[in-house]
């Protein structure tokens, strides 16, 4: 902005004030209304979302392609007969008369005749096409989405909300995850940081004991080591929890009486101790609410929960800020003997934080007219930035920040450096220049000139601050690791630090190998010196930078590959060896299958005689032992133990049930994935690297990646969508705008409403309160919704196949002329009045377990891992069931029609009421073969099963009441023609006997000798005696 003085004025986000901008410390302002219309924020960001489709449905698209095909065969072949028959046997029809009446059985226009004839056959075939299949799925799946919504166990107390659904189509990917995608902050934590610990002068602060600290010491995890020595200070900060903290409050959490109370005026650095608190106090752009008067219940709105905790701690420290105007910032400091003084910095610059800088300055002229740039980052670009000739407190510092990040704190690096007038004022007309110029090389140019006054940085200390684990965050992982889902985690953090967060959560556990990718080794830095000296290009460094990755990652996977080949063999066998590990569970190569002897055993009666001297039932004190050592463990007499809730986890991925007994191992071994910022941005670039970062992942049990930027998780995501490859089902999970990328780019975006705003949950399919609510999500919904959906579209193509092909049985016997063998109306209200209530109740309620055996059994989830319940296989055998039910429906009732007496006086039946008969089969078939995939009956399913078929009837009792004008031929049909005849009742059961033998035998032998995860867990419940289960390993 130019001013008629002829000055310029460069604006920016900061003089921009949004639409419901509330503003303050300023009494009047002039403004100019801009970016409206479609130039405003939203429209130019109001880009089509991602479509996502489930993969359900993209099968179902090649479902009904293979049945349009079916259905142009089938028409095809009508006409290509026909055609034939009129044109060879039509002159042997001379009663009909065929020139006289219509081109059917005019030999002279056979091709006529044909063509007609295969039109009406898509007509009367055209039952094949489940046109009311997606109307139905999407009123089920609506319905589902209204279930989730209600669940309780998805309420969020704090936030007063319930669990959104934005993207019902995607309800059974829900069940078939194989890798979530995890942020850290705001997600796995609460999002509310507490200043803990801190160092300052190469002396650590802080007493207490970390979130980390106490996992690790209850999972036996060795730390490095103390973050106070002794030799630091008499009484500093150990691994004692502080029982009382009289200074503690929201964003601070610190203890440590050397500083707090005034008496840091007693440490040896004590002006350096100033300055650290005054960079607290004056390096941030946070606004204070308050009262002067009332100056210790201040509160702050800051950008960052980070921001606000080190502001609170300043005012701990007895530094507190209260207010600021665009040119200067006012701050209340301690100057020790209790005395207090208000001195105001004039603000000069603001160098502020992105996650591209990671790090931020201000520029002020200090009340003794000094210039201090003070500035605070993290430590992968402020230690790059410092004075080489001051760097008295370095080492020590860096020593801390590593130990802070060893037990989970997040740490900054605090720096200042005094500034020359002369050359300040070089470097604001500089960066006044900068800030003038229009486009995208603004930001560019900014960037570069802030670069240039950022250097030869002195340290003044570091900071920790803790974001402590929400509630549920362990057991939550726990359970979907041992659903078998990969869990990777994205996060801003250093890698100590993510280490051992993961440990805190479970991601990682005491045993687990890690395989660590970094250039923060000695090899990496001497690259960077070696380029440093020779003057080597960027893209020299990062290519050798490259091959240390790519070297990195195959030295790891060739390590996996030795180690686990030497210890599996040709066969992997996967144990879990204690209560905590379950590595197992972690592994995406499940176990071998339990025998075939244990299973059919196990379908045939629970209890295990004596007949075997190994065979027997475990015994109190037993199985109070096996749940202390855990699954695997290998008793004296040989016998493994398998728990009712653990005996699921043991099936085979690939649905084979036929391998050797279960082994089990001293020892299991399984890998995790941890790789930093830098090596993973070589990665997103090169594609070998891909393809290597992609193969080792394949073979870890959960994956870190630090210093993780927001594009980058966007990144990650579509390369694991892409090298996992199609058959792997991709979720991302965050809670700010910064994860938006990565929830659009997953397969299902879940977004968490926290502090950091609603984008994420706006840009996301589904919104939970907390992270726990991910495994009712899944294992309960996910897996319901799966199978609900599953069995519905497998349903409805059985029903409308039936009646498909029953239309192309009659087309025969009827020469093909497209004569339908039944009423119009029947046909109209089969799919919409007789069939479809059923399956949509089965769709909306059904549960083949409860939702806490859900949780209680998690290895019910690999069902959908394993594809088990929607595959080429299940759908073709439905189609094949199909095409049996139809030749019974269809020739049972002619066979029967044919041969007898329909009524007692000798008449036959016609062929409107062999049609109804055949019809009432069609219905009966159908409904009741749905009952047998049912395993959970209410009074809805009974009403909505057998409603449907007595509704049938009332159908013939009404319908055959009205005049004959109305109900034409079928005029008391059901009164006078069908009921009274024995032929028409004992009909209905032989064919419904008939078609649903197959299959029922089917269904038995699968529960005998194969049963599926969910039909074992049924078994062990309805034995409620039974507590155990031994079999003999040989």
């Amino acid at each position: 902005m130019e001013f008629q003085d002829g000055r310029n004025f460069p604006l920016g986000p900061s003089q921009l004030l949004l639409r419901d901008s509330s503003l303050q410390n300023t009494g009047l302002i002039w403004g100019v209304v801009i970016y409206t219309g479609h130039d405003t924020k939203v429209m130019q960001n109001a880009t089509a979302p991602p479509s996502k489709r489930s993969r359900i449905d993209r099968t179902l698209d090649q479902i009904i392609y293979a049945m349009f095909a079916t259905l142009f065969v089938m028409s095809f072949v009508t006409g290509l007969v026909l055609g034939y028959r009129t044109r060879h046997d039509g002159p042997d029809m001379w009663y009909l008369e065929p020139a006289a009446s219509n081109p059917y059985y005019n030999p002279s226009r056979a091709v006529v005749a044909g063509i007609v004839s295969a039109v009406t056959g898509l007509v009367l075939y055209g039952y094949l096409i489940p046109i009311a299949l997606y109307v139905s799925l999407e009123i089920v799946r609506v319905l589902q989405a209204l279930f989730m919504m209600q669940d309780l166990n998805m309420y969020d107390a704090s936030t007063d909300k319930t669990a959104k659904v934005k993207s019902a189509g995607l309800n059974e990917e829900l069940g078939q995850v194989d890798t979530i995608l995890s942020d850290k902050t705001g997600t796995l934590t609460c999002n509310q940081m507490d200043f803990f610990r801190c160092s300052i002068a190469s002396v650590s602060y802080g007493k207490g004991t970390t979130e980390v600290e106490r996992a690790a010491k209850h999972l036996g995890v060795a730390l490095a080591a103390q973050v106070v020595s002794d030799e630091d200070a008499e009484g500093a900060a150990g691994d004692d929890e502080v029982v009382s903290n009289p200074y503690q409050e929201k964003g601070f959490n610190f203890y440590d009486s050397r500083l707090l109370g005034g008496n840091w005026t007693a440490e040896p650095n004590m002006e350096t101790v100033r300055l650290f608190f005054q960079v607290l106090a004056l390096c941030h752009t946070a606004i204070p609410e308050g009262k002067v008067e009332d100056i210790q219940s201040m509160q702050y709105r800051a950008e960052s929960p980070d921001e606000a905790a080190l502001v609170v701690a300043a005012k701990k420290f007895g530094f507190c800020f209260y207010k600021r105007t665009p040119s200067s910032v006012q701050v209340r400091e301690d100057v020790g003997n209790g005395d207090y003084v208000d001195r105001s910095y004039e603000l000069l610059n603001v160098l502020e934080f992105s996650s591209a800088r990671k790090r931020m300055s201000v520029i002020l002229r200090f009340p003794d007219g000094r210039l201090m740039l003070l500035s605070k980052g993290a430590d992968s670009v402020m230690l790059s930035r410092l004075d080489s000739g001051k760097r008295e407190f370095v080492n020590k510092t860096v020593e801390h920040l590593n130990q802070f990040g060893e037990v989970g704190l997040r740490t900054l690096v605090l720096a200042y450096r005094e500034l020359d007038e002369a050359e300040y004022q070089a470097w604001q007309l500089k960066y006044a220049e900068a800030r003038s110029i229009l486009g995208r090389e603004r930001e560019v140019q900014i960037e570069e000139i802030a670069d240039q006054i950022e250097r030869k940085l002195v340290v003044i200390g570091g900071t920790g601050v803790e974001d402590k684990l929400q509630d549920g965050v362990p057991e939550a992982i726990d359970r979907l690791a041992q659903a078998g889902i990969n869990i990777w985690v994205l996060t801003g953090d250093k890698v100590e630090t993510a280490i051992n967060i993961g440990y805190a959560c479970s991601l990682l556990r005491k045993g687990m190998q890690k395989i660590i990718i970094s250039l923060e080794g000695s090899e990496a830095q001497a690259v960077e010196e070696r380029a440093e000296k020779e003057s080597l290009s960027r893209e020299q460094v990062n290519k050798e930078l490259t091959n240390i990755v790519a070297r990195q990652l195959s030295e790891g996977f060739d390590e996996m590959s030795s180690v686990k080949d030497a210890h599996y063999g040709s066969e992997r066998r996967y144990t879990s060896k204690d209560g905590r590990s379950r590595s197992n569970a972690h592994s995406r190569e499940s176990s071998q299958s339990l025998s075939q002897r244990f299973l059919t055993g196990l379908s045939r009666s629970l209890s295990l005689h004596s007949g075997s001297s190994r065979r027997r039932s475990m015994g109190e004190q037993e199985l109070q032992e096996y749940k202390t050592s855990g699954l695997g463990r290998k008793p004296e007499n040989g016998d493994v133990f398998l728990l009712p809730e653990e005996i699921a986890l043991h099936k085979d991925a690939n649905g084979d049930h036929s391998g050797p007994p279960l082994e089990s191992s001293d020892e299991d071994i399984v890998y995790a994935l941890v790789i930093d910022g830098h090596s993973l941005a070589l990665v997103l670039v090169d594609e070998k690297l891909q393809e290597q970062f992609i193969q080792v992942c394949k073979q870890c049990a959960s994956v870190l990646c630090c210093r993780v930027s927001p594009r980058q998780k966007a990144q990650v995501t579509k390369l694991v969508r892409k090298g996992m490859g199609e058959n792997r089902l991709c979720l991302a999970i965050g809670d700010g705008a910064n994860d938006v990328g990565m929830i659009q780019a997953a397969n299902v975006g879940i977004g968490i409403t926290g502090v950091e705003g609603a984008q994420a949950a706006m840009a996301a399919d589904y919104a939970i309160g907390q992270f726990r609510f991910l495994e009712t999500l899944l294992l309960v919904h996910g897996h319901w919704c799966y199978r609900r959906i599953s069995l519905m579209i497998l349903y409805f193509f059985y029903k409308v196949s039936i009646m498909g092909w029953i239309a192309f049985y009659c087309n025969i016997f009827a020469f093909f002329s497209g004569q339908p063998l039944y009423n119009d109306w029947y046909a109209s209200f089969y799919n919409t009045v007789f069939t479809s209530l059923p399956i949509c109740v089965v769709g909306t309620i059904d549960q083949d377990v409860s939702a806490e055996d859900c949780l209680a059994h998690p290895a019910l989830y690999r069902a959908g891992h394993r594809r088990e319940l929607f595959n080429r296989k299940l759908i073709t055998s439905w189609l094949l069931n199909s095409v049996y039910a139809s030749l019974v429906i269809f020739f049972f009732p002619l066979g029967l029609f044919w041969l007898a007496p329909f009524r007692s006086g000798g008449e036959v039946a016609s062929m409107q009421e062999f049609g109804a008969a055949l019809f009432t089969c069609l219905i009966l078939v159908p409904n009741i073969q749905l009952t047998t995939a049912i395993q959970y009956f209410t009074w809805m399913h009974h009403l909505a099963i057998w409603g449907s078929i007595a509704l049938w009837y009332l159908f013939l009792l009404i319908y055959g009441a009205l005049p004959p004008a109305y109900a034409t031929l079928a005029y008391k049909e059901l009164i006078e023609a069908l009921g009274p005849s024995p032929t028409y009742w004992l009909l209905q059961l032989l064919v419904v006997v008939a078609a649903m033998l197959p299959d029922f035998v089917y269904r038995c032998y699968k529960v005998i000798a194969r049963p599926s995860d969910y039909q074992i867990v049924l078994e062990i419940k309805s034995r409620p005696k039974l507590d155990a289960i031994s079999f003999n390993n040989k």
